[in-house]
């Protein structure tokens, strides 16, 4: 019985010297792709002769392996772009699903690319320029949020902007300061700020 060996370079040799796809059992590829998986798993060590010839074993089968797949990707591909026969029996079930795949893929690509050229269309009329409206107020702030309060800051903070649009800060911990009612009252609940009763 041929090793797996002798069968994949026996199968990388026809597909390398023929331009059509050859015939290969179905389940070829993954019984390949195990005995490659397998190789890869064995430790050898290159001092013994039985070592060296596993690490050679491994390289090659490594190597034909993925050529193998390559050159009949390569092979699928070039056939259906260039319209040419291909043999459903060569092809494993993979290799069919991706064949009517790549199909689909083309064809719908091929329809997309003769599509009708565009009507020129009229330009549009200039629409009418939008009555110009008076601005609108920005919204009063209440005496009541810009009121000042003293907090005293448990972390440090970055300047922020009060919602008497002035800047305030930045702080530091344990850093005292009068600001707006509004913000106090946010920096408190978040636990950045601490408010401080007046004696």
């Amino acid at each position: 019985m041929r090793t797996r060996y002798a069968r994949l370079h026996e199968a990388w040799d026809k597909e390398t010297k023929n331009e059509v796809l050859q015939n290969i059992p179905d389940n070829f590829l993954h019984e390949m792709k195990e005995y490659v998986q397998q190789l890869n798993k064995t430790t050898a060590s290159t001092d013994t002769l039985s070592g060296s010839l596993t690490t050679t074993e491994r390289r090659y089968a490594n190597q034909m392996l993925k050529e193998l797949n390559e050159i009949r990707l390569k092979k699928i591909i070039k056939s259906e772009v260039n319209g040419l026969p291909l043999d459903a029996q060569a092809m494993t079930p993979e290799e069919q699903k991706l064949h009517s795949n790549l199909r689909q893929l083309l064809t719908g690509y091929r329809q997309g690319a003769e599509l009708p050229t565009p009507k020129p269309q009229p330009e549009p009329k200039p629409r009418p320029k939008p009555e110009r409206k008076a601005p609108t107020p920005p919204p009063k702030i209440e005496e009541k949020d810009t009121e000042l309060v003293l907090v005293r800051f448990l972390q440090p903070l970055p300047a922020i902007m009060g919602v008497d649009m002035k800047a305030y800060g930045p702080f530091q911990p344990e850093e005292l300061a009068n600001i707006p009612r509004q913000n106090a009252e946010n920096l408190i609940n978040r636990g950045v700020a601490k408010a401080v009763q007046a004696n």
